[in-house]
């Protein structure tokens, strides 16, 4: 199945979170209009049985929301049967997205008490394979790159064919209580001058790591829908920031939900279509770090932030309009900014050799495939990078002194390079 295939809620805007531990009907009476209110379309309905399930998934369908369902058992356990779940959705007429397993490395997901890894592969191929031969979109959980390299491969070597057009992937991308552009703020910059995710994963843009695991197995990615993840109220794991308090709490995951209006994740990159939603932990219950939390209180700031959230409908690559007829845009500071000219005429040669349009409209450039800024912020603010990605323009960026900008374009001339 291609991204595009895969069911989604109607007027989808990639909004949801995990529902509470309790699944009784006055319960959900109470608590899904909230999430309606919220504008949420996805939801992961942790649950004891296929009863509780089909409970949950009608109530929630009915709203407009698409259930996601987590079967709460042990990878270890002698009876498992994740087909009832699949049975009970589709006999409601709901997508049968079914988490198989959870966490394998946490003691609790274990019987024994003691994580077997190849033990969890097995049976995740297994049950993934009677998932989808029932018509269910199998989903698999692991949080370590090592470990998603695993699984794939054994399914490759297991030739898994339904297992591989079907499955989608559950990340967990939490917060701690680091901002959302995390590392890649000005802080940890600081810290640790041009940190990435592939160096510090203790982030809500974690799975941008373990996307090119799947891309680099098996030539695609599936779609991602994070099951768990944002900021835990309370969160003061790294001392160089302020613990997650109310105020934190709101902002941060109202930037982060904002990325699926703007269609650019927090650090400035372009929303990947594989991200499918964000399901962040809890919404209700006991836990004291729930957004209607009975020991701690309400989140009331962080339900007003994302309640305020205009509402929109998430647009994918494949639904948003053809480009305009431009391959490619040269974009270049107004005339009246610092070097602009000089780098204009600087790159005559490139230009002519290439016939790309030029010149320094940046509305021009947003109807372009592929945009070459040229100069350096002083010429071109940087936050037309992040606008152009947004539109969904493929961004590049020369810059430096004279000599330097012009020696680039010099190379791609003798090259034959007009881009990249």
């Amino acid at each position: 199945m291609r991204l595009q295939d895969f069911p989604r809620p109607t007027n989808d805007n990639g909004l949801g979170i995990h529902f509470g531990l309790d699944l009784r009907q006055q319960i959900l009476d109470t608590y899904v209009p909230k999430m309606v209110e919220l504008k949420m379309k996805w939801c992961l309905v942790a649950h004891q049985d296929e009863l509780q399930l089909e409970r949950a998934a009608q109530t929630l369908w009915s709203a407009g929301i698409m259930p996601v369902s987590r079967w709460i058992c042990r990878i270890d356990q002698s009876f498992l049967d994740f087909v009832r779940n699949v049975t009970a959705l589709k006999s409601l007429g709901i997508p049968a997205y079914v988490q198989i397993f959870n966490e394998p490395g946490d003691i609790r997901e274990w019987l024994s008490g003691a994580p077997n890894f190849n033990q969890f592969v097995q049976r995740w191929i297994q049950h993934a394979d009677l998932v989808a031969d029932a018509g269910g979109l199998p989903g698999l959980q692991v949080l370590d790159a090592t470990e998603l390299r695993a699984v794939l491969q054994a399914l490759i070597a297991a030739n898994a064919t339904s297992i591989l057009e079907r499955m989608w992937f559950c990340p967990h991308p939490y917060g701690a209580n680091h901002p959302p552009n995390y590392p890649y703020d000005a802080r940890n910059q600081q810290d640790h001058p041009g940190a990435t995710i592939f160096d510090d994963n203790t982030s809500v843009l974690s799975f941008l790591e373990l996307a090119p695991v799947f891309e680099n197995e098996l030539g695609f990615i599936p779609p991602f829908i994070a099951g768990e993840g944002g900021w835990q109220f309370g969160a003061r794991e790294d001392n160089r920031y302020p613990a997650i308090d109310d105020d934190l709490h709101a902002q941060f995951h109202r930037a982060f939900f904002d990325a699926f209006a703007t269609q650019a994740l927090p650090h400035g990159g372009a929303l990947p279509d594989y991200l499918f939603a964000l399901c962040p932990w809890i919404f209700f219950g006991p836990e004291e770090d729930a957004w209607y939390s009975f020991t701690r209180g309400t989140r009331q700031k962080t339900i007003d932030a994302i309640k305020a959230l205009p509402a929109f409908t998430r647009a994918f690559s494949w639904e948003r309009a053809p480009r305009q007829a431009i391959a490619h845009y040269v974009l270049f500071g107004a005339a009246d900014a610092p070097g602009a000219r000089a780098w204009l005429l600087g790159a005559r040669n490139y230009l002519l050799r290439f016939g790309a349009t030029f010149g320094s409209d940046l509305e021009t450039a947003r109807n372009a495939a592929r945009v070459t800024i040229v100069g350096d912020a002083r010429a071109v603010n940087t936050d037309a990078d992040a606008e152009l990605q947004r539109a969904g323009c493929q961004v590049e960026r020369i810059a430096g002194d004279q000599y330097a900008v012009d020696a680039a374009l010099a190379d791609r001339v003798a090259r034959g390079a007009e881009f990249g």
